[in-house]
């Protein structure tokens, strides 16, 4: 380097340097400047100027000229920032001149070079790293050197220093990892455990949360931390970091802070792969050196809290991805640690109140119910209480991302989408002797775990208060799960279940216990809170306002859709006008419940009664509707037979249990509709006398009503009735009982339907998150919709259970005729099939609700004109046949005389008489459904009998009967 003769070049590069031995040298600032000017003219001139820098710089490090070494990197950053557009000509050249200093281990040398360095990582782009190998290689070098100075154990002064150029050098290289996937991961791999290792000296378990409160804007006095505020300290400590590494006056607080703001550059990114990278990077280092997992699971949520709101979800699928691998490869004790470790840091995410905008909810459901049953069905060496470790997380980890709430059928769609699992493992233990896979106990267990992570779910979520609206989990989403109920129904061929009896109770025992708490947890504050809301309203709001009507309605209508609705309210959800809804097909599978057991466990029993005693309470008259049919088929026949089977005494008690609760509760329910009818009526005391009797005569199952019960001790013995030989009189339960209770009251007789079929097959729609309505068409054997259910039955020799079918339309059916008649289709002679006829007779009934708003009374006092009443007595039967004190429109004897025409306009004719027009059924425009005057072409797509009846000219009238 003391050569007389030298290039320009040289000659500029060696005016740059001071003279003297001084350690801190600066170069000379004019010369530089020219220096810089010559450089940037010409990439040859460059590549000469740095070629020479390396020279010197090798000629200075060995003899320890630290000046002149600290001058070279000045120049060399100058050249940077100067010559940024040709960095590919001199960087590698630059690398090398950085590792050559970092060798004198010259804690201020090292400083400039990581300074300089980190002007490089801001020039640098992705085509440095695409076109030059021989430079990836050099950078990767010098970063792993750089990083490696923190690291060194036999550094005793400076430490700090020397610490925080490992993480400037870190925080800088985080601006380089989009480059190519092979040098971020190395980066990453190298970065991550530094910075963790520094954060766990420095920081416990209580400051890592307060760091996480922070982040998550929730102060421990309740305050919420100030973006504006926020963002200035970050600024103030990164100053304040600057100053003192410049000054040598590092301190712990600078290094821990510095390591938190390296660690947040690599999670604050857009790229989803670098986030994936440093996420397994983190939980991977937490891992494999045994820090502990409480600690390691905090650091991962605060990292989280880091990434842009819209990119959080990507940790938690990383963990998931690797979670899956393990379950792929097959959990075994040699991978059980690392699969307890991502498992935990998963629930650590998903428990945390850290949001995680673009979330798939159900996907994320979907695999974590996918490893659960993985974990228990699939064989391995795990013992049973690993098992359990792993799958409680599990349960956890769905539960909690079920409660916390991001759109608002979340609850809905996770609840569906664990009973739809439930279904399919259900279905899997049906099987052939040589198909045998898994072992009934794993089924079992599987069956019971999924259940008790929605019964998690419903208590977790009656204990946390969510700000953010919902939608409540419906009665229609368990329509799918009621095969548990009575698992053998399900299936009709030759496969078998490996559940065993005992199983299968326990699984039974468990669904009820779930759904009962859904039914008094979830659906009850749905239905209450609709309720309190439409009662409010009710009374804030004037009655007699045409125009507050109109708001009460349109507010009831929005509070319902958010908060529910009141299940009490008759027909909500069509429960009473179809036919095929999910309380009917609850009862189908309660009365299956029984078949085969002849004396089935008391226990099981106790639970059922509970949930139909709940069910009757939440839902009232919707319940009682459905009940009927049900109550007339599991009734004993004491006029038939004398000789009963457990599982008929079980029925026979059941449904007595429900009625009298149905009769005590609907006073309460209806307050003011029915201002205590139901404690009054016959009925009741019937009910009451028909409990007694089968208390004496042995016919009463004692100990299935579920406590609170005062059915079981009663206060004391009811006299009965008696026949004339002094016998107790068999006391039962007719359909004209239920009939009489039910026409004898005006608000009863508009909802109840006594004589309703019971439903005997189920059509099933596809498996929907909302299913909230079913198909009307019921196809039942029982068509007979009038006919006493007793009599029928009996004559019929119909069981005494029914075995559930589930049917496809498909428009081929032998019943065409009568089908196509009820959907309106149907264009035959005169007024249609039989079916027809008796839809025609119910709408008659229907219009009581008008003659009831008229004033016209009921019952015993039931008045009419002397025209009406020879109308109304030729529609039952002869005049002398008609019960006045019943008064029940409802009552057909068997041997009716065919009204005409002309008699059932006169019974319609009341409505206009009387000017009814309330509940917006009033006169319709009749001949609006007539075409040519003839009923022949006569479109029937209007079914009511109004209109019906006005298409018909007089000629019709005389020709035709009804």
């Amino acid at each position: 380097m003391n050569k007389i003769f030298h290039h320009k070049h040289q000659k500029l590069i060696l005016q740059c340097y001071p003279p003297g031995k001084a350690t801190d040298k600066k170069p000379n600032s004019s010369e530089l400047s020219y220096l810089l000017y010559y450089a940037s003219t010409r990439r040859v001139k460059l590549e000469k100027v740095i070629h020479f820098l390396k020279d010197k710089t090798q000629h200075d490090a060995p003899r320890n000229r630290t000046g002149n070494l600290q001058v070279s990197l000045a120049i060399i950053k100058e050249l940077i920032e100067k010559c940024s557009e040709n960095l590919n000509v001199f960087a590698p050249q630059a690398c090398n001149i950085f590792r050559i200093c970092l060798d004198t281990k010259d804690i201020a040398v090292c400083k400039n070079v990581v300074k300089t360095y980190e002007v490089l990582c801001q020039k640098m782009d992705a085509a440095l790293f695409g076109g030059d190998k021989e430079f990836v290689q050099d950078f990767t070098d010098l970063t792993q050197q750089l990083i490696a100075c923190g690291k060194e154990k036999n550094i005793s002064q400076n430490q700090y220093d020397w610490q925080m150029v490992s993480l400037k050098a870190i925080y800088a290289v985080s601006n380089c990892l989009g480059y190519t996937s092979s040098t971020s991961k190395k980066f990453i791999a190298v970065s991550i455990p530094f910075l963790i290792q520094i954060l766990l000296h420095n920081n416990n378990i209580s400051s890592l949360m307060q760091r996480l409160k922070g982040n998550l804007n929730v102060e421990s006095d309740g305050k919420r931390l100030s973006r504006v505020q926020s963002h200035k300290s970050q600024t103030q400590l990164h100053n304040q970091i600057e100053v003192d590494f410049d000054n040598d006056a590092l301190t712990l607080t600078d290094v821990n802070e510095a390591a938190m703001n390296a660690l947040r550059a690599f999670f604050n990114n857009s790229s989803t792969a670098q986030i994936s990278e440093v996420t397994r990077a983190v939980v991977q280092h937490i891992f494999t050196t045994n820090i502990n997992l409480d600690w390691g699971i905090v650091l991962l949520e605060l990292c989280v809290t880091w990434i842009p709101i819209q990119l959080r979800f990507v940790s938690c699928s990383t963990l998931l991805a690797t979670l899956n691998r393990i379950n792929i490869e097959g959990a075994s004790k040699s991978n059980y640690p690392l699969h307890l470790s991502y498992a935990k840091h998963l629930l650590g995410l998903l428990s945390s109140g850290i949001n995680m905008i673009g979330l798939s909810i159900s996907d994320i459901i979907q695999q974590l119910l996918n490893l659960q049953t993985d974990l228990i069905l699939k064989r391995s060496d795990l013992t049973k209480s690993d098992i359990d470790a792993l799958t409680n997380i599990y349960s956890e980890c769905i539960c909690n991302v079920t409660t916390h709430i991001y759109y608002y059928d979340q609850v809905p769609d996770s609840i569906q989408e664990i009973l739809v699992k439930v279904d399919y493992v259900l279905d899997s233990s049906f099987v052939d002797s040589s198909e045998q896979t898994s072992s009934s106990e794993r089924i079992h267990d599987l069956i019971v775990q999924f259940l008790d992570n929605i019964s998690k779910i419903f208590l977790i979520l009656k204990s946390k208060t969510s700000t953010i609206s919902r939608n409540h989990v419906n009665l229609e989403h368990w329509d799918i799960s009621l095969g548990l109920l009575a698992p053998d129904s399900e299936f009709d061929d030759d496969r078998n279940t490996i559940l065993s009896l005992q199983q299968i109770r326990n699984i039974q025992a468990k669904y009820l216990k779930v759904f009962d708490e859904f039914l008094n947890v979830e659906l009850s504050a749905a239905s209450r809170s609709a309720f309190e809301i439409i009662k409010k309203q009710q009374y804030k709001l004037d009655p007699g306002n045409s125009s507050a009507q109109s708001m009460d309605r349109a507010d009831s209508s929005k509070d319902n859709k958010l908060n529910g609705k009141n299940l009490m309210e008759p027909d909500v959800n069509q429960y009473i006008t179809h036919q095929q809804n999910f309380i009917s097909h609850f009862l189908m599978y309660a009365d299956k419940f029984f078949d085969g057991q002849e004396a089935p466990s008391t226990e099981l029993v106790l639970l059922l009664v509970k949930v139909l005693k709940d069910m009757i309470e939440i839902l009232g008259l919707n319940f009682v509707t459905n009940f009927i049919p049900f109550f007339h088929h599991g009734v004993l026949r004491l006029d038939k037979t004398s000789e009963f089977s457990q599982r008929q005494m079980y029925k026979d008690t059941i449904v007595h249990i429900l009625l009298y609760y149905i009769l005590k509760n609907l006073d309460d329910q209806y307050e003011e509709e029915l201002e205590g009818y139901c404690k009054t009526s016959k009925l009741y005391k019937l009910v009451l006398d028909s409990i007694e009797y089968r208390r004496q005569h042995g016919l009463w199952i004692h100990g299935i009503d579920s406590p609170p019960s005062d059915l079981e001790h009663p206060k004391g013995r009811r006299i009965l009735p008696k026949d004339a030989d002094g016998n107790d009189l068999k006391l039962r339960i007719k359909s004209e009982h239920i009939e009489e209770f039910a026409c004898s009251n005006n608000f009863l007789i508009v909802w109840l339907h006594p004589q309703k079929p019971l439903l005997t097959e189920i059509e099933k729609p596809q498996v929907s998150t909302h299913m909230s309505q079913f198909n009307n068409d019921s196809r039942n054997g029982n068509n007979a919709a009038f006919a006493d259910f007793d009599e029928e039955q009996s004559a019929a020799g119909h069981p005494d259970h029914f075995v559930p079918q589930f049917n496809t339309h498909t428009g081929l059916s032998s019943d065409a005729v009568t089908t196509d008649s009820e959907q309106g289709l149907y264009t035959g002679l005169g007024l249609g099939t039989a079916r027809d006829i008796r839809t025609i007779r119910a709408e008659i009934l229907q219009y009581s609700q008008h003659f009831q708003e008229k004033g016209i009374p009921y019952a015993a006092d039931y008045t009419l004109t002397s025209n009406t009443t020879s109308a109304v007595s030729r529609l039952n039967g002869d005049l002398d046949s008609f019960d006045h004190t019943n008064g029940s429109i409802y009552t057909f004897n068997s041997n009716v005389n065919c009204p005409r025409v002309a008699d059932l306009k006169e019974v319609l004719s009341m409505k206009s008489l009387n000017g009814a027009t309330g509940n917006g059924v009033g006169a319709r425009n009749m001949d609006h459904t007539v075409s040519n005057n003839s009923v022949l072409s006569k479109n029937l797509l209007s079914t009511d009998v109004e209109s019906i009846l006005a298409g018909l000219d007089s000629d019709d009238e005389a020709a035709f009967v009804v």
